[in-house]
């Protein structure tokens, strides 16, 4: 992402409906910076950003870069939600003789790329009580010394027996941070019960239900069982997606709910026809949940969106709507 002579302006689109503006020399960096609530930028640490809405990369130097921002941020709110429509107008807001190169870039990508869990650096604490993520850390750790095919490697031979042991994704607590400001919840699909061990660790009031918890299965029908899970880290109520109709009080949490199967959008229109509000959503179109709540989906705006920490090649967001 970073590139000797070469900066990128972006505009950040906050919770709030606001714009940041910013330029740096590592987009994908600076964004999960801003993520995080790292960034030394006190008012994303306050309205933190849903996505990169637009970013250019320019050619020439530091000062230049800064003096394109200054640009960016004299304009009115009318005037940049104009420019993140028509990005081309960038050259009419510049009003001083510029040389310099200046293009519109896709930073989509680089955000994605920044959040494949190899590039994850933990600070203090991050994997209390989060063994998964600790285990994860260790084994990148010892990946990248190794060399990045090997780590590449290792991490292929490694996830089916993590995921089967705690969950398909990775909890991590920036992703947690979102998530338990939306409590109390009611998770429908829990699996392990992972996501669930760690939300209530995190401070937030979960129900946790799955239509098969672990270890619960008829020892002469192993297939009424899980089938993904053994053991559980969390109290699992045994439940449907028609539970998600009984607690429309609390948010619904889905995280990875199967694919080619109706659990998640049953799920949902039990809870919307109880009167629920707001929906949680861990996942990627294609990998989880069915076309019918995907085209729900798809007729909302999500308040929230952002990649996670994801195992290499897997393209999962945290996605928040209201209704």
């Amino acid at each position: 992402m970073k590139e000797p002579g070469h900066w990128f302006i972006y505009m950040l689109e906050c919770e709030n409906g606001s714009f940041y503006t910013g330029s740096t020399d590592d987009i994908a960096r600076r964004f999960d910076e801003h993520v995080r609530g790292t960034a030394k930028a006190k008012y994303t640490r306050s309205f933190r950003p849903v996505r990169i809405a637009r970013c250019w990369r320019l050619a020439g130097t530091r000062g230049e870069a800064q003096k394109v921002e200054q640009s960016i941020k004299r304009l009115d709110r009318k005037a940049k939600e104009e420019l993140v429509a028509d990005p081309g107008r960038i050259r009419d807001i510049i009003r001083y003789g510029a040389d310099f190169k200046i293009d519109l870039y896709d930073a989509s990508a680089g955000e994605q790329e920044l959040r494949d869990i190899t590039r994850y650096r933990p600070v203090d604490g991050d994997t209390a009580g989060n063994p998964y993520l600790d285990e994860v850390v260790d084994l990148v750790s010892a990946g990248r010394r190794a060399g990045p095919d090997v780590l590449l490697r290792d991490l292929a031979e490694k996830r089916g027996e993590l995921i089967t042991r705690y969950a398909f994704s990775i909890p991590t607590p920036d992703i947690m941070r979102e998530i338990v400001r939306h409590t109390p919840l009611i998770e429908i699909g829990a699996g392990s019960g992972y996501w669930a061990m760690c939300l209530s660790g995190a401070g937030a009031d979960i129900v946790a239900c799955d239509s098969r918890p672990p270890g619960e299965h008829a020892p002469w029908d192993p297939l009424s069982g899980n089938r993904w899970f053994e053991d559980e880290w969390f109290n699992i109520m045994e439940g449907d997606a028609s539970m998600a109709g009984r607690y429309p009080e609390r948010t619904l949490f889905l995280c990875w709910p199967p694919i080619h199967d109706s659990m998640a959008a049953d799920a949902l229109s039990c809870y919307r026809a109880a009167g629920g509000k707001r929906l949680i959503y861990i996942g990627a179109r294609g990998s989880s949940g069915d076309e019918a709540f995907h085209r729900e989906l798809s007729a909302m705006k999500p308040e929230l969106s952002i990649g996670l920490w994801s195992w290499p090649g897997i393209d999962e967001r945290l996605m928040i709507y209201s209704f």
